[in-house]
C-alpha cells in the first residue's frame, strides 16, 4: 500500500494488489492499513465534513439492504465522528470503496447513484502512453529542436546562443547581440519549463506554446502564449513584463505570479492572479486590475472583462504540480483536460451526464486508472480504438 502510494509501484504490483483488494482471504489483513488511511484522509483534512457525509453514504448506497446510521434524536445522519464503530462494523464495505479512492488519487463524486455494470472492461485496455509527440524548440530561422532527448546538458542555438536543460527545464546561459525569437510548444500529455532571460520561470501545460525573444531589449518584456501556462514573472518595474494571448486578450505585470488558460475549445480566457498585480485588457474593453485570489474571464473583443472574486488559485495551478484538481469542475470541463493529457478524443452520445467531480488525481497514473475511477463513480462508456472514448447515456 506505501509503495502504490507513493507511485512506486509496477504494473504487475497493481493489478496483485487491486485482486487482493477484492479477496475476501486477504480482508483481515488489508483492512487495518485501509482503516488507518482513511483516518488519515480525516485528520489531514483533505474532505470537508460534508463532503465525507456523501463519501460514507456513496459507499453505503453500492450495498443495497444496509441502511445509513442515523442520529435517534435529529432524525439525522450521524456526525462522521460518531460513527467509526459503524464503519468498523461495515468495514468490508469501506475497504472496497477505500481502495478505489486511494489507488486514483483520493476521489470522492457527488451523486446519489451508482451505475450496477459500468460499460468497459479496464483489465483489457492497453495503457496509452502519455504524449507521442516531443516538446519542441523552435529557432527564429525555423530549425527545431527536440528538448525531450536533451536530458541534462547544454546545447548551441542559432547565433552563438548556448543554453542548457537540467531537469526539464531549460536556460539560457549566453545569448547574441541579435534579438531572436524562440518557440517552444508541447503536445498533448506533457508539460515543459523555461527560464526567459530575464529570471522569469514558465510552465507550459500540454498542448501549450510561448514565443519570447532570447534576450529582452527596449521598454518592454512581451511573450506570446497559447494553450496554459503559469508564470513566475521576475520584477524590474522600469521594463513591464506583457503577454499577448491568442483571440486579442493581454497581461500586464511588474513582477507577479498568474495562470493563464486560453484552450481553444475553452469559453473564455481565464487569467488567474496568485500574487502581486496585473492589468488585464480585451481590445476594445476597459482594462480591468486585478488582485490576488481574483480570476479575469476574456471572450471576445469589445466585450468587458469579467473579474471573479475568491477563485481557488491553488486548484487553477494544480497542474503545474503534477495533479488534476476537479474540485466544483464540471464533467465537461474534466474530460477535455483529460483528453489533452492523455491524448484522446472524448465523445458523447447523447448529453452530457450531470454528475459533479470533485478531489485530486495524480498526472502520472495511466490511462487504464482513470478508466477504472469512471467505471466505479457511475460513469457508462466505451473505449474505440484506444483513442476514442465515448461516453454513454
Amino acid at each position: 500500500m506505501e509503495r502504490w502510494s507513493d507511485d512506486r509501484f509496477t504494473e504487475a504490483e497493481r493489478r496483485e494488489l487491486i485482486d487482493m483488494l477484492q479477496s475476501a482471504s486477504t480482508e483481515q489483513e488489508i483492512i487495518p492499513v485501509l482503516e488507518d488511511m482513511w483516518e488519515k484522509i480525516q485528520d489531514e483534512g483533505l474532505f470537508s465534513e460534508a463532503q465525507q457525509q456523501t463519501m460514507i453514504k456513496n459507499i453505503l448506497d453500492r450495498y443495497p439492504g444496509r441502511e445509513f446510521p442515523v442520529d435517534k434524536e435529529t432524525g439525522k445522519g450521524m456526525h462522521v465522528g460518531y460513527r467509526n464503530s459503524f464503519i468498523r462494523k461495515w468495514r468490508w464495505a469501506v475497504a472496497s470503496s477505500v481502495a478505489l479512492i486511494i489507488g486514483v488519487g483520493i476521489y470522492y463524486l457527488y451523486q446519489k447513484k451508482h451505475a450496477e455494470t459500468p460499460t468497459g472492461v479496464v483489465q483489457s485496455i492497453t495503457n496509452r502512453q502519455q504524449g507521442k509527440s516531443s516538446v519542441l524548440l523552435t529557432l527564429s530561422d525555423g530549425s527545431q529542436v527536440l528538448l525531450d532527448t536533451v536530458k541534462n546538458g547544454r546545447i548551441t542555438l542559432q547565433g552563438g546562443t548556448i543554453a542548457k536543460v537540467t531537469n526539464g527545464t531549460l536556460e539560457y546561459e549566453r545569448t547574441g547581440s541579435e534579438v531572436q525569437y524562440n518557440t517552444i510548444s508541447t503536445p498533448k500529455g506533457k508539460q515543459f519549463q523555461l527560464r526567459l532571460s530575464d529570471g522569469t520561470s514558465v510552465w507550459l501545460n500540454a498542448e501549450s506554446s510561448i514565443k519570447y525573444p532570447v534576450v529582452f531589449t527596449g521598454k518592454e518584456r512581451l511573450i506570446s502564449v497559447t494553450g496554459e501556462v503559469y508564470m513566475e514573472v521576475a520584477q524590474n518595474p522600469s521594463i513591464p513584463f506583457r503577454v499577448e494571448v491568442s483571440g486579442g486578450t493581454s497581461v500586464e505585470v511588474l513582477g507577479t505570479n498568474f495562470n493563464v488558460n486560453a484552450y481553444d475549445n475553452e469559453q473564455s480566457v481565464r487569467t488567474t492572479l496568485l500574487a502581486g498585480a496585473i492589468r488585464v485588457a480585451m481590445k476594445g474593453a476597459a482594462h480591468k486590475l486585478l488582485k490576488p485570489g481574483q480570476q479575469a474571464l476574456t471572450t471576445t473583443r469589445n466585450k468587458p472583462v469579467q473579474v471573479l472574486d475568491d477563485v481557488n488559485a491553488v486548484s487553477v495551478v494544480a497542474w503545474k504540480n503534477g495533479v488534476f484538481d476537479f474540485e466544483d469542475v464540471p464533467l465537461e470541463e474534466a474530460m477535455r483536460q483529460l483528453a489533452r493529457w492523455y491524448d484522446i478524443e472524448v465523445v458523447y452520445q447523447q448529453t452530457i451526464p450531470k454528475v459533479q467531480l470533485g478531489g485530486t488525481i495524480k498526472r502520472s497514473l495511466p490511462f487504464t486508472d482513470v478508466l477504472y475511477f469512471l467505471s466505479n463513480v457511475g460513469l457508462h462508456y466505451k473505449l474505440e480504438g484506444n483513442r476514442t472514448l465515448i461516453i454513454l447515456p
